[in-house]
């Protein structure tokens, strides 16, 4: 009777995980409603070969007991190839889940790929706490011209007025400015620069950028990962990051101006957020 009782609550032990954890449809759905809800190009959609190299990526650390790695050993319990290209060519997450909101929100290298114009499809798995979304060859979507997106986008209302970024590896963004992991900033404002200009053999650059607020300027720094071989080859060319030095007020209204330039063509895009 003693086993027949622990092999029931080991039962419903997974399954309540298994309840508590959004499902690939879920995860596609909620990045599709955040992109498209600050005006970036939305429509992913699922891959099922990759959605199955996540879960057995997932499984691959549950087996080992690793929070979140992007290696898998031949030989280690789990091991699989498709977990192995998925753990490489995906990014990887512990401590939220989907259904709490985005568990890559506060680690501004990872969000950025997933936000990316030109992301067409994404494999997708989470378990418990574990999370894993394979992206590398998602790319594709034609952006058929030099366009300015931007993260939070324009109107959006309730924006984190502050933000502190743990456990990015190799580097966040801020690291490499001034402001490291574990201090309290304002929220990353994220820059696409989308299009055939993105393609060219010059990439564009951020020329100019500036935050305002009602008592004026906003004090940032600006983030342009080609001149910073740490986070260089971890984001597209034409992303870059505009970090507030402190902390936002709360219920505020703010305006950025950017002005990028690249492959002939010059563009200044103004838009307005109001935190939370």
């Amino acid at each position: 009777m003693r086993r027949a009782l622990t092999a029931a609550a080991l039962l419903a032990a997974v399954l309540a995980t298994a309840a508590g954890a959004a499902t690939p449809g879920q995860i596609v759905a909620r990045l599709n409603a955040q992109r498209e809800a600050n005006g970036i190009p939305g429509g992913l959609e699922l891959n099922p070969e990759w959605t199955t190299g996540c879960m057995h990526h997932v499984r691959y650390e549950e087996l080992n007991g690793i929070q979140w790695t992007h290696v898998e050993t031949p030989g280690k319990p789990g091991f699989t190839k498709d977990g192995q290209l998925a753990g490489l060519g995906g990014d990887q997450a512990y401590e939220y889940d989907w259904l709490q909101g985005n568990p890559f929100e506060n680690l501004p290298l990872h969000l950025a790929t997933l936000l990316a114009p030109s992301l067409m499809q994404i494999g997708a798995y989470e378990s418990g706490r574990r999370t894993c979304v394979e992206i590398v060859l998602g790319g594709g979507r034609q952006i058929p011209n030099d366009t300015i997106y931007a993260y939070p986008g324009p109107n959006r209302t309730g924006v984190p007025s502050s933000q502190v970024v743990r456990n990015e590896w190799p580097a966040s963004p801020g690291d490499v400015v001034g402001l490291p992991q574990g201090r309290a900033t304002g929220p990353t404002i994220y820059i696409f620069a989308a299009g055939p200009w993105q393609y060219q053999q010059q990439a564009p650059t951020l020329k100019d950028a500036k935050l305002t607020g009602p008592k004026g300027p906003v004090p940032i720094r600006i983030v342009i990962p080609d001149e910073h071989a740490k986070i260089k080859i971890y984001v597209a060319p034409g992303v870059f990051f505009l970090i507030p030095v402190s902390p936002l007020a709360p219920g505020t209204r703010y305006t950025a101006t950017v002005t990028v330039t690249g492959n002939g063509d010059s563009q200044t895009k103004t838009w307005s957020f109001r935190t939370g």
